[in-house]
């Protein structure tokens, strides 16, 4: 059904509705924090984690996984030198691979169903995790494939903007790096435009069971047609979600006050038990609070895009920005 226009932001709308369900269903949060391996679907995880996880992510696979098993060559090599030192170091490759891979494969299983089980609240119904999970399996491919292609383009998009830094620390001159900043500013709205058409791709192959190829159609037409509703709602998204960690972390201060003044006792006192019970209790509270507020945004993000996906899908929609325009003119 298509809608009129309103006049009502739309933001506004999707942001309420993806903080209900973020908080209300609060038994997504696994599926959330599973998902959340790979993709947030948050705009401050374009900006940011594209940019410092895609590297750390290569050099943990470079450096993490060879750094073991060259450590791993090298002592048994010069304990036996012979043959198991590369047995050894083959088996530990293959055991951290299998790993790797089972974490991103639940990671994409679990991406599939907290957009199934957020669709479905959507329309009164209350599927289990098991359900969610079972649908997830079932378009696994799919989420899979959309991963590799969104993973693909990100390091391609980032290794064309590496070639002008290199380039600019050879040269050591002002036109090479203003050069640098251009292709940056040109990379970040190609990272921008992969996340939201990825999303987009997951919402129509798993809500609508979309072939893939249709999937990415459905989405960057949903894209191209509302670019400017969809920036007005991803920046929102990232101000909200900043917000909300900035809360915990206020929150975090207050808590670690009597934490605090353990510490000062066992100081004083010279209590190694009390020092070691303080730190325990610190780190707790802290990896709780992570935890809970990192699934509360993982979840709010990925709710805001489906609702946002539900309401491109109906049209009918005025960008704020267009209206402000259309108030000052008086046309558009």
């Amino acid at each position: 059904m298509i809608l009129k226009s309103s006049h009502r932001p739309v933001y506004r709308e999707v942001l309420s509705q993806a903080l209900q369900t973020a908080w209300h269903d609060r038994r997504y949060w696994i599926l959330s924090l599973l998902a959340g391996i790979l993709v947030s679907a948050s705009a401050y995880d374009v900006l940011a984690r594209s940019i410092r996880a895609v590297s750390l992510q290569s050099s943990w696979m470079n450096l993490g996984m060879g750094k073991v098993v060259l450590q791993t060559l090298v002592l048994n090599a010069q304990k036996s030198e012979t043959v198991f030192a590369l047995v050894s170091g083959v088996e530990i490759l293959l055991l951290l691979t299998l790993l790797a891979l089972f974490v991103i494969g639940l990671s994409c299983i679990a991406q599939g169903g907290l957009i199934f089980a957020i669709g479905a609240r959507m329309r009164g119904k209350h599927p289990t995790l098991r359900e969610a999970l079972h649908v997830g399996a079932g378009s696994f491919w799919s989420i899979v494939t959309l991963n590799l292609l969104a993973c693909g383009g990100l390091y391609l998009a980032r290794f064309l903007t590496s070639l002008p830094l290199n380039w600019a620390l050879d040269q050591t001159r002002l036109t090479a790096y203003l050069i640098y900043i251009g292709s940056f500013l040109i990379f970040l709205p190609i990272v921008f435009l992969i996340a939201v058409v990825q999303i987009f791709a997951l919402n129509a192959v798993v809500l609508h069971g979309a072939p893939l190829s249709a999937a990415i159609g459905r989405a960057w037409t949903l894209f191209a047609k509302n670019w400017v509703t969809t920036i007005e709602t991803a920046v929102l998204q990232t101000l909200l979600s900043i917000g909300i960690w900035i809360l915990y972390f206020i929150i975090y201060l207050f808590l670690m006050i009597p934490v605090i003044v353990f510490f000062l006792a066992a100081a004083i006192i010279q209590s190694n038990a009390l020092f070691m019970c303080s730190l325990a209790i610190g780190a707790a509270v802290f990896l709780t609070g992570v935890v809970l507020t990192g699934a509360f945004t993982i979840q709010l993000q990925y709710a805001t895009w489906i609702h946002l996906y539900r309401k491109l899908g109906e049209g009918g929609i005025v960008p704020k920005l267009h209206r402000l325009v259309q108030n000052i003119t008086g046309f558009f």
